[in-house]
C-alpha cells in the first residue's frame, strides 16, 4: 500500500507541479502582452482559468491524501483516544461519501451535459474542463481508502507543514 500511495503522490504532486508551472508562465505571458506589446492575450486568459480550476481540484484531493485539510480538532481533542479513531475514519467516510455523490456522479453528469459546448477562445470542450471533477473525485476516493487502512493498521497520516502551529501565531 505504501508503494501505491507514493505512486499516486509523485504523479499528484507532479501534474499540481506542471499545471502550476504552466500558469505562471501564461501569467507573465499575459501582462508582458498586456503591458509591454499593448495587445492582450485572450488565450492566456482562459487558458488560466481552466488551469486554475484544474490545480484547485487535484490539488484537493492531493491534500485530502495527505490528511491536510483544515479542522477544527476541539471536539476531536476531548474524546478518547478510541474515539478518536473512530471519528478519523468517519471522516474519510464521509470523503468517499462526497467524492462518489459531488465529485464522481454529480461530475460526469456535468461532463455529460457540457460536452457539446465549446469555449469561446480556444474552442476546448466543455467537457474536458468538467472532467476535473471526476479525476479528483477518484483521486479522492483512493485517497480516502488508502487513509482507512492507514488508520486501521495504525498508520495515521498527516500533513507535515504547519501541525506543530498553534492557531493564532
Amino acid at each position: 500500500m505504501l508503494q501505491v500511495r507514493r505512486l499516486i503522490d509523485f504523479i499528484t504532486a507532479a501534474i499540481c507541479s506542471v499545471l502550476l508551472l504552466a500558469m505562471v508562465v501564461l501569467v507573465t505571458w499575459q501582462v508582458i502582452s498586456r503591458y509591454a506589446l499593448n495587445d492582450p492575450s485572450t488565450f492566456s486568459e482562459e487558458l488560466l482559468r481552466f488551469g486554475v480550476i484544474w490545480l484547485s481540484l487535484i490539488g484537493t484531493a492531493y491534500v485530502a491524501g495527505k490528511t491536510g485539510h483544515m479542522s477544527v480538532d476541539l471536539v476531536k481533542d476531548l474524546l478518547p483516544r478510541k474515539w478518536q479513531a473512530a471519528l478519523d475514519i468517519l471522516i474519510q467516510v464521509a470523503f468517499i461519501a462526497f467524492a462518489v455523490g459531488v465529485l464522481i456522479i454529480g461530475g460526469m453528469r456535468a461532463v455529460n451535459i457540457a460536452a457539446q459546448q465549446y469555449t469561446a477562445v480556444l474552442q476546448i470542450p466543455m467537457g474536458a474542463i468538467y472532467g476535473s471533477l471526476p479525476v479528483a473525485g477518484v483521486l479522492t476516493l483512493v485517497y480516502s481508502i488508502l487513509n482507512i487502512i492507514d488508520l486501521l493498521q495504525g498508520r495515521a497520516t498527516k500533513a507535515p507543514v504547519g501541525d506543530d502551529i498553534p492557531a493564532g501565531e
